[in-house]
């Protein structure tokens, strides 16, 4: 049985209240709570050496990019040492423990802001940019909205990905297929998934799994998941548009997935088996990208995603931000690490090599991504892209996001009614946000 998170808060508030016991039992720690001279030299440091604690989920070439950033901040600051955690697996699992009891890392990747929030143990990062009249202005104003929530702002942007559609160029000179060009319909997306899947090769993967990526396509019809102040899903969700968008959905599924078993592809949206030729298209942001060019095995394009009649582009933003714990004890010292980070020094080693876009606009222009041949349709997603996904919009989405799940399940795999289904869906995961 899932808690919910006021209780979860509840629940860890007492474990922070043990852990605090223990650690002023502990000593080594002035009265400020700022690491005294005397803990410093026990723990071989140097007096007025800053220690700090980065936490991140990513690991590997992931982590890469952001420890060549703080590489650089390290040598620009000798006298701040940052020491990184990669936690890879259950990280907001972990993240909300350390918060609850007030061992949280001086400065950690966030996304989920609605679910950091509501416990009260964030920064509000609006203070420090106040104090240091630090420039908002420099970022992407859609980006920055997902750095806020419930009116303060909790974090600088990291890097961001727009979401496209790749295709194996192979697949489609085989089949006798022309490439897709941006602005292409939604008939001509399933028109060409049929002619592309065949025995032991797929169109595309369509699976009902991931809720959150058929977000676009909602939205160029004209339609949402929920409300945009994430309070009413009964009547947005079972719009008319939003039959129309399932139905077109169901057609993709119908066109190539239904012939696998459940969940065969849902893994990364099927990276793994576009990049052995299983799939001919895949939807994903261009984290895989720098990857699959190094490796040079696949004649790859890209694509934005298909409108339908009369619909206009709006791309899915990922992206997360840099945040601090209230209970931080070197706030200054994880403060000029996070502007450095989210700044334009940090941000142009972080997104080097294609990696990621820069938040700062003039970084982003810098590197003339939206110009490269395999990011321009991941640039175009951001033009028109002006919704925050629904989980950022309210704090108990997930557990609402299961019942939207289950309703898309039955029209997938089970050819329920669209209509009847979304409504039945809409009002179970209007319950939850009770």
């Amino acid at each position: 049985m899932k808690l919910s998170k006021n209780r979860k808060w509840v629940v860890l508030s007492l474990v922070a209240a043990l852990c605090l016991g223990l650690l002023s039992a502990c000593g080594g720690k002035s009265e400020s709570g700022v690491n005294s001279p005397e803990a410093s030299a026990e723990n071989g440091g140097k007096e007025g050496e800053v220690t700090l604690r980065f936490m991140t989920w990513d690991s590997g070439q992931t982590l890469q990019p952001y420890q060549n950033a703080i590489n650089a901040f390290m040598e620009k600051h000798p006298n701040i040492k940052v020491k990184v955690e990669s936690v890879p697996d259950n990280y907001d699992q972990k993240l909300l423990t350390s918060l609850a009891s007030e061992t949280a890392p001086d400065v950690f990747m966030a996304w989920n802001y609605p679910l950091y929030v509501p416990g009260g143990a964030l920064e509000d990062m609006q203070t420090w940019a106040d104090k240091d009249n630090y420039d908002l202005a420099k970022y992407y104003p859609i980006l920055m909205d997902y750095m806020k929530y419930d009116g303060k702002l909790w974090g600088l942007p990291t890097t961001y990905s727009t979401r496209a559609i790749y295709y194996n160029k192979k697949l489609f000179d085989d089949a006798g297929v022309p490439y897709p060009k941006d602005g292409w319909s939604w008939d001509e997306f399933v028109d060409t998934v049929q002619k592309l899947t065949k025995p032991g090769q797929y169109g595309f993967i369509m699976t009902p799994d991931d809720v959150m990526t058929m977000q676009p396509y909602v939205w160029s019809n004209g339609g949402d998941m929920v409300s945009e102040d994430g309070k009413q899903i009964d009547g947005v969700l079972n719009s008319p548009e939003n039959v129309k968008a399932f139905t077109f959905l169901k057609q993709l599924y119908d066109a190539s997935s239904k012939i696998n078993s459940a969940g065969k592809f849902s893994t990364n949206n099927g990276l793994e088996s576009f990049q052995t030729g299983q799939i001919a298209m895949f939807d994903n942001g261009m984290w895989p990208l720098g990857d699959i060019l190094k490796e040079g095995k696949l004649d790859l394009g890209t694509v934005t995603h298909p409108l339908p009649e009369g619909g206009s582009l709006k791309g899915i933003i990922h992206t997360s931000g840099y945040s601090m714990p209230k209970s931080g004890k070197n706030k200054e010292a994880a403060w000029e690490l996070i502007k450095f980070m989210s700044g334009e020094e940090g941000i142009k080693i972080i997104t080097a090599n294609k990696f990621a876009f820069s938040p700062v606009i003039s970084v982003d222009k810098e590197n003339g991504y939206a110009t490269d041949p395999y990011l321009e349709a991941f640039a175009k997603e951001l033009e028109g892209s002006d919704k925050l996904i629904a989980s950022m919009r309210n704090e108990k989405w997930s557990e609402a996001e299961d019942m939207i799940r289950a309703g898309v399940q039955a029209i997938f795999y089970s050819n329920a009614d669209i209509e009847k289904t979304l409504g039945e869906a809409a009002k179970q995961a209007q319950d939850v946000l009770k």
